[in-house]
């Protein structure tokens, strides 16, 4: 193993940099180079790259976002594109290649694991924590604590103003962030992709809260659940309490990672190095149960991660 590049791709996620700069140096100690792809698959495409060094990473592993920058292309999901990708690999006799990002993104390492000799490794990094084969991602313990922080000011105007809350966090197709973003800010209701609340279950629990004294209250919902706006406007219109929404949007993807994402990038980092060193390629890297460990590529590209639904048991309990 002489020669590694690094990508991100799909959406950013507090702690990429913390992985670029592990990565970098752990390889650095290897006497590995390690070139840094620019906007994500277009840099594969397009051969464009950074050299990194163990200087050029210092000072990064406090910063959100990505120094080598992500963007979303639509050549890449073409065979002709994922073609392109592998030529540069080769052009630039890269050995392995460390792709951070989600669900997303090992997909499109599975699709150019097919076309390059290279061996292709997978760092988990996304708010949305869907990613199979590891029970926490890189930038989701950031973006649970960046929610809960925004909530609980939210709650302080619920309760002096005796309003309902409806807060819109990310999660188009999994709740992961918003069942785990509920319980932490003891939201009242918690609203996800795969447990569907009908109306009149919603406003039915809200008026039994009513009628145990609260005057206020918090629901966090995934916005892959429907039009949230529609539904503030249905809450305030059945229950007779005032109803707002707040999206908390993109900034939960933003700001310096904590101490968990900035940890777990640097044991990711270890154990994809370790992966290559050892010719393990096609692979996903995660944590069970307390411990690194990596997963079949191709298997966490096409599985879907179970979200524990008796979470919401326990939210419902402690919402009494």
């Amino acid at each position: 193993m002489k020669k590694i590049g690094i990508v991100t791709t799909g959406g950013d996620a507090p702690g990429m940099n913390a992985a670029i700069r592990a990565l970098t140096r752990i390889a650095a100690t290897e006497n590995i180079q390690v070139l840094g792809f620019l906007r994500g698959w277009e840099g594969l495409m397009t051969n464009n790259f950074i050299q990194l060094t163990p200087r050029s990473v210092s000072g990064i592993i406090q910063l959100g976002g990505t120094i080598l920058h992500t963007h979303r292309t639509l050549e890449f999901e073409t065979r002709e594109g994922v073609k392109k990708a592998s030529q540069t690999l080769s052009a630039n006799k890269v050995n392995g290649l460390v792709v951070i990002g989600g669900d997303g993104s090992f997909r499109g390492g599975c699709d150019l694991m097919e076309e390059t000799d290279a061996l292709i490794v997978g760092v988990p990094a996304t708010i949305d924590n869907d990613v199979c084969g590891t029970e926490e991602t890189i930038g989701f313990d950031t973006a649970v604590n960046t929610a809960v922080e925004e909530i609980d000011k939210i709650r302080d105007t619920a309760i002096s103003h005796e309003r309902i809350f409806v807060v819109e966090v990310m999660g188009r197709e999994r709740g992961f962030l918003a069942l785990t973003v509920g319980i932490t800010v003891g939201a009242e209701i918690i609203l996800i992709p795969e447990k569907k609340l009908a109306l009149n279950e919603i406003f039915q629990t809200i008026k039994e809260n009513i009628a145990r004294g609260k005057k206020s209250g918090i629901i966090v919902a995934a916005e892959g659940v429907g039009d949230n706006q529609a539904l503030t406007r249905e809450i305030q219109k059945n229950t007779n309490l005032e109803a707002r929404l707040s999206i908390l949007g993109y900034a939960q993807r933003g700001g310096s990672p904590s101490a968990r994402s900035r940890l777990l990038a640097s044991l990711f980092a270890d154990e994809a190095v370790r992966l290559l060193l050892d010719e393990r390629g096609n692979r996903v890297v995660g944590l069970q149960k307390g411990k690194m460990t990596s997963s079949n590529l191709k298997e966490s590209c096409h599985s879907k991660k179970p979200l524990d639904l008796s979470m919401l048991k326990l939210a419902e309990k402690l919402a009494t």
